[in-house]
């Protein structure tokens, strides 16, 4: 079974409008003093795409084929569409098809509290949503994309004074609710937080794939056994894996499109309010935080690539750091630093810069390269990761990972690329990279190195041969377009 829709790297970061909600972000934080007045922030990011530059004809050229291309994958998937293992501890889904996805409880509450999960399939038994107190747990799932339901599926348990049966019911409207099921006992009553598997059917409902798909769980006392008497205030329940399966378009996008805040306090330094949102290219989201009058520092970051960034979810300011594997190679990572002050209900305009540049390398050779078929550029700096605090913070993380290109070189096509994650520094930083050469039989052909220093949001250029030359003199060509163009020769 397919466990994600198959997504392309290269779309463009064109418009995006988000103004900020917390229906579907993990709250690391310092709550807000219940003394204190909460005032409402709207942040809004402005086109952070309108400034990208080409570099030379041949990035427009492919641009072009890649618009092309992503027309010719918008084909359909069976698997499942939606799906949630919680082991991040955020309300982000593993798996979905469209965005705007909200999970709420007790009359639109947002959980945040999880507890120990269930292995399913290839996913760890890492975390499930734990929720204290429950009256009704509601899944919203938009169906944008989804041309067939088949069934929804999910593990629960609860503790010894909770809930031991269930109903389910569904909408499209949030307001008027079918039954699908009216009593779920639990196969194992006498052992808290054991877990029991429920599936349901959904191929018989009649249902418009135009509107969003409500599920709502409601908790109830069921035969007991030898548990204790259901206390509804006091009684825990836990669900994990929460899943639907069916029919649905592959969409033409990166695995992860996700965008993280960090606020904290512009004087303690203290984390006020962590979390992240996902989008999708052209989807409008609104996002709002809650914060008590002071003053503020909040990192916005945004990041379209097939995986995740490795940013830390608590902590204060002096531990805080943004990393991305060298191995993401295609990542397109936009952030911002942004400092205000909260006296009331306001709104901010936000403009997001490069947190990357992008290294090139173009070959000379006038001969056929044809025999080329791999390059494995393997990182020889120190490892990159953005500590906006804490400078001189000592390496966090360990990556070992590699970069495998496979160019399909002619007469028109001799350049390899990729994007080197760097932050936001004004000092460059040093690159040094080797490249190993293979052919289609898989042999090595040539090994070699480049280096050079560069900045954040600026364009390297390696420019030599790639057969049978040793390495040259290094030539430096500036272009602001990006804020920098930096052309390194070799022979």
């Amino acid at each position: 079974m397919m466990r994600k829709p198959i997504h392309s790297v290269w779309c463009s970061f064109s418009i995006l409008f988000i103004t900020l909600n917390m229906v579907s972000c993990k709250k690391n934080v310092e709550e807000p003093n219940d003394a204190q007045e909460g005032y409402t922030i709207g942040f809004r990011f402005q086109e952070f795409e309108q400034h990208a530059s080409t570099l030379g004809a041949k990035k427009a050229t492919r641009g072009k084929s890649y618009s092309a291309a992503n027309t010719a994958t918008q084909d359909m998937y069976e698997g499942h569409i939606y799906y949630w293992s919680f082991n991040a501890e955020t309300l982000m889904p593993d798996i979905y098809p469209s965005t705007h996805w909200s999970i709420t409880y007790n009359q639109g509450q947002t959980p945040d509290e999880y507890g120990i999960g269930w292995l399913y399939e290839d996913y760890i038994a890492g975390r499930a949503l734990s929720i204290k107190g429950l009256n009704e747990l509601i899944f919203k799932m938009p169906l944008t994309n989804v041309s067939a339901l088949q069934e929804l599926a999910f593990d629960v348990s609860s503790s010894g004074t909770g809930p031991k049966s269930f109903s389910l019911s569904f909408s499209q409207d949030g307001e008027n609710y079918t039954v699908i099921e009216e009593n779920n006992q639990f196969s194992n009553t006498n052992t808290p937080q054991a877990k029991n598997t429920f599936s349901f059917a959904l191929e018989d409902q009649l249902l418009d794939f135009s509107r969003d798909l409500y599920i709502k769980l409601m908790p109830k006392a069921g035969n007991r056994g030898s548990a204790g008497d259901y206390n509804g205030t006091t009684g825990t329940m836990r669900i994990d894996n929460f899943r639907v399966s069916g029919i649905a378009e592959k969409v033409a996008d990166a695995n992860v499109r996700r965008v993280h805040y960090h606020v904290f306090d512009a004087t303690t330094k203290n984390l006020m309010l962590s979390g992240a949102d996902h989008f999708r290219e052209g989807a409008l989201s609104d996002f709002a935080l809650t914060l008590p009058a002071g003053d503020y520092i909040a990192s916005f970051v945004a990041n379209v690539s097939n995986a995740e960034l490795n940013i830390p979810e608590t902590g204060d300011a002096l531990t805080y750091f943004i990393a991305n594997t060298f191995s993401n190679s295609k990542a397109e990572i936009f952030g911002v630093l942004d400092t205000f002050s909260v006296q009331g209900d306001m709104q901010k305009d936000i403009e997001l810069n490069r947190y990357y540049s992008e290294i090139r390398f173009e070959f000379t050779d006038v001969g056929d390269l044809s025999e080329v078929a791999k390059l494995i550029v393997k990182r020889e700096h120190d490892v990159n990761f953005y500590a906006p605090f804490h400078p001189t913070m000592d390496n966090p993380i360990e990556d070992s990972s590699e970069i495998v290109l496979l160019p399909q070189f002619d007469e028109a096509n001799r350049e390899v690329f990729f994007n080197q994650f760097i932050g936001n520094t004004p000092i460059p930083v040093p690159l040094k990279y080797k490249v190993d050469v293979y052919d289609g039989s898989d042999e090595l052909i040539r090994t070699f190195q480049v280096e050079s220093e560069i900045r954040n949001n600026m364009q390297l250029l390696f420019r030599g041969k790639l057969l049978d030359a040793p390495n040259g003199q290094f030539v430096v060509r500036l272009n602001e377009n990006w804020d920098g163009e930096k052309q390194v020769d070799f022979n």
